[in-house]
C-alpha cells in the first residue's frame, strides 16, 4: 500500500470532499458547508491522502459545554475501496491528538445505529454509547450518542 499522509484540508480539496461525502453517505455534506468546515477557525479538517488522492476527511470541532471543552467528530469518511486498511483509525487519532491540543478533554459523536463498521471503530478506539437519539438521521433512522474521556494524564 503507497505511504497515507494526513493533512489539513484546503480550499482546494472540496470539490473532492464532496465527491467523498456523496460515496459514504445518502446525504452528504454539500460544498459550502465543507468550505465552512475548512475556513471557520472553530473547527479541524482533515483528509487522507495515497499518492496525492485524497481518499478520506475527518472534520470536528471544539466545543464549550458545561464547563468543559469538548472534541465533537463530525464525520470521519473513507471511501469504499480503502477501508479496513487503518485509514479511519489514522484520521480519528489526528484528530483527537488536534482537539486535545486545543484543550479538549473529552469528545462525542454521533452515528447510525446500523452502521456497524463505524460502531466497530469507534468502540475499539474507546468510545461508549451514552445515549439513543431517536430519529436523528430521519423519522426511523436513530442514532448513538457516544463519547470517550481520554487519560489526559499519559501525554
Amino acid at each position: 500500500m503507497e505511504e497515507l499522509r494526513i493533512r489539513r484540508a484546503t480550499l482546494r480539496d472540496v470539490r473532492r470532499l464532496a465527491e467523498i461525502e456523496r460515496a459514504c453517505f445518502e446525504e452528504g455534506y454539500p460544498e459550502a458547508l465543507l468550505a465552512f468546515f475548512i475556513t471557520h477557525e472553530r473547527y479541524i479538517s482533515l483528509v487522507a491522502e495515497m499518492g496525492g488522492v485524497v481518499i478520506g476527511l475527518a472534520v470536528g470541532e471544539l466545543e464549550e459545554r458545561e464547563h468543559k471543552r469538548v472534541g465533537h467528530i463530525w464525520t470521519i469518511e473513507v471511501l469504499p475501496a480503502y477501508r479496513n486498511k487503518g485509514i479511519g483509525t489514522r484520521l480519528l487519532k489526528a484528530l483527537e491528538e488536534e482537539l486535545a491540543a486545543r484543550g479538549a478533554t473529552e469528545f462525542c459523536l454521533e452515528v447510525r445505529v446500523d452502521n456497524v463498521p463505524a460502531l466497530n471503530l469507534y468502540e475499539k478506539l474507546g468510545y461508549e454509547r451514552v445515549g439513543l437519539l431517536r430519529d436523528y438521521y430521519g423519522p426511523g433512522r436513530h442514532g448513538y450518542l457516544m463519547r470517550k474521556w481520554p487519560d489526559l494524564r499519559r501525554a
